[in-house]
């Protein structure tokens, strides 16, 4: 499990813009991924950002998912290959100038400066999904389908867009449509839109249904024990189950209580004669519901999902989303991957830092529990400590994780205490790093918030208390 999960790890770390020191164990990272785009809505022939890392130096300079690379270091990008684009990052050595556009600017000049350290150094970000059987809840890695259909005029410039405004309200539905507004208004903003209620360039008209199943069969909907899809929750960042039917899957008409529809059109009013606006953008999405869950309820949910289709959408069909998420504990510390014990990196101004851990040290002891253990024994030992604690684990929360392991469970709450008392009595569970999560009660039912690392630097033993931060990271991939 460990090797299959770290394998996966070191695949995803060079998926991303990583540059390569010539002749030079080091490996720099800007922390974003893009794709030459194909729309013609948006970005086409262009390279689109698809990804940025949490926290990496191409989130701190300002870069978001969608935006347009137009130039980098002054070289133009348009209708250049990728491995072109990619050459002119390593032109300096310490940073990289790229401007963009988006819906905010026609034009912006960003300066990202690049995370270099030793190739051989894991940071706790990269170690966390290597260990995340230690607390499946603050770290996962989940894909889910929506079943939204798309439909869009190709001559249409998403790009030129910059205000917007709703189609007229009617009175008898203004509770529900006041509300779906204001969801989208959030969102929209959010990407750089701004609400122009004068003149804006673009109208959007909302549309909805739902409506109970007149061939509903109680009886017979009980024997379908899939009643359940996970979806993102981007209002407090977790995976949630709701009942909706899987859209990939069949399901007999007479086990669906209710049917949903939602969507919403974008309609020109910039660049066609007034009075005549032109439909350039249609998201709609159709569900079959196992229960009365609730059309705002559910667009609450939703909606923020349905709304990342816009403006790059990349497949016209259903609604892909690519979820990573993770919770962990912060100290700073980068080991080396080759024995995970030697700390080979300390992040500047880190708690690590701050308590005086430096590059050379290596670790023996963390929260009194030994460190020393080699890549077999820490395998072994972890390999170990997921099958023996399946048994904590709720049944009623499995999931198939994006790397398709199906008996990805949360743990059961009722079983918190006992395991917390297994993670604490087997020396071999806590040598590992079950640190990175042991603000939780089920790592650690003290819930002590410092860290006491006990290091060895050049045959000296020396003690370290550390306090943590807690990290937070979200990545969503949308096609």
């Amino acid at each position: 499990m460990m090797r299959r999960l770290l394998h996966t790890l070191l695949v995803l770390m060079f998926s991303s813009v990583l540059l390569y020191a010539q002749d030079k164990p080091i490996t720099c990272s800007l922390g974003f991924t893009f794709q030459i785009g194909a729309n013609p809505n948006w970005g086409e022939n262009e390279p689109i950002i698809i990804e940025v890392t949490p926290g990496s130096p191409a989130d701190e300079a300002g870069l978001k998912r969608n935006d347009i690379i137009l130039e980098v270091n002054g070289h133009g990008t348009y209708l250049k290959p990728a491995h072109t684009i990619m050459s002119w990052f390593e032109e300096k050595d310490s940073e990289m100038l790229i401007g963009i556009r988006n819906f905010e600017f026609s034009f912006k000049q960003l300066a990202i400066n690049k995370n270099c350290r030793l190739r051989n150094a894991i940071s706790e970000a990269q170690l966390t999904p290597v260990f995340s059987f230690y607390s499946l809840e603050d770290i996962q890695d989940r894909k889910f389908v929506i079943p939204i259909t798309t439909k869009l005029e190709e001559s249409a410039d998403f790009y030129n867009y910059r205000t917007f405004d709703f189609s007229p309200i009617d009175e008898s539905t203004r509770h529900i449509d006041e509300r779906i507004n204001a969801i989208i208004l959030k969102n929209l903003q959010e990407i750089g839109l701004k609400h122009d209620k004068e003149d804006p360039d673009f109208l959007i008209q909302t549309f909805y249904s739902y409506q109970s199943n007149p061939m509903y069969n109680e009886e017979s909907a009980k024997l379908n024990t899939d009643k359940y899809s996970w979806r993102f929750d981007t209002r407090n960042n977790k995976m949630v189950r709701i009942p909706v039917y899987d859209a990939t899957r069949p399901v007999k008409i007479n086990d669906v209580m209710f049917d949903l529809e939602f969507g919403y059109r974008i309609y020109d009013r910039k660049f066609t004669e007034p009075g005549a606006p032109t439909m350039v953008f249609e998201s709609e999405v159709k569900e079959k519901m196992s229960a009365n869950y609730g059309l705002l309820e559910y667009l609450e949910l939703n909606l923020p999902l349905m709304l990342m289709k816009f403006p790059n959408n990349k497949d016209k069909s259903i609604g892909k989303y690519h979820v990573k998420f993770s919770r962990f504990n912060y100290t700073g510390i980068s080991y080396d991957m080759n024995d995970l014990r030697t700390v080979v990196a300390v992040d500047p101004n880190s708690p690590a830092a701050k308590a005086g851990i430096m590059p050379g040290d290596i670790v023996d002891r963390v929260r009194g529990n030994s460190f020393n253990h080699t890549a077999k024994s820490l395998t072994d030992s972890y390999r170990r400590f997921i099958a023996e604690t399946m048994k904590y684990r709720d049944q009623n929360t499995k999931y198939t994780d994006a790397n398709g392991y199906t008996n990805a469970m949360y743990w059961d709450i009722s079983n918190y205490y006992t395991i917390a008392k297994e993670i604490s009595e087997n020396k071999q569970y806590k040598s590992g790093f079950s640190y990175l999560f042991s603000f939780n009660q089920y790592i650690d039912w003290e819930l002590s918030p410092t860290l006491m690392f006990d290091v060895n630097r050049n045959g000296k033993k020396i003690a370290f208390e550390i306090l943590p931060t807690i990290k937070r990271h979200t990545q969503i991939i949308v096609e």
